[in-house]
Formats: C-alpha cells, structure tokens, sequence
C-alpha cells in the first residue's frame, strides 16, 4: 500500500493524531486496506473524524 492510495483528507487527519497514525502504521497491509476503504466511503468530516477515533482507540494487542 503506498500513499496514493490513500484518500488526501484521511492522510490529513491520521496526521492530526499520533496515537491514530502510530495504529496505523502498525497494522498489517489488509488492514489497512480496509482502514482505507472506510475513508473512501466516509461522505462527511465527521465519518472521517470517527474512523480516526477509531483507529486511535484500538487495543494495541490486536
């Protein structure tokens, strides 16, 4: 997965967060696949921010 393939305003926010891009980063390429796919999908502020809430609150476990 590169960059390009992820959506500009989802880049943008999984930036604002540390705790959300330091998941991110740690999460296997189909996960993040699916991350992505959810931004896509997001038609408003608020979906995106949820996912980057999401992301954030991941039990590092997993």
């Amino acid at each position: 997965m590169n960059e390009q393939d992820m959506p500009i305003g989802f880049g943008f926010s999984l930036a604002m967060n540390e705790e959300a891009m330091n998941h991110f980063a740690g999460m296997n390429d189909q996960e993040k696949r699916q991350v992505v796919e959810a931004a896509r999908q997001a038609q408003t502020k608020e979906q995106m921010d949820q996912i980057i809430k999401d992301i954030a609150h991941l039990d590092p476990l997993n």
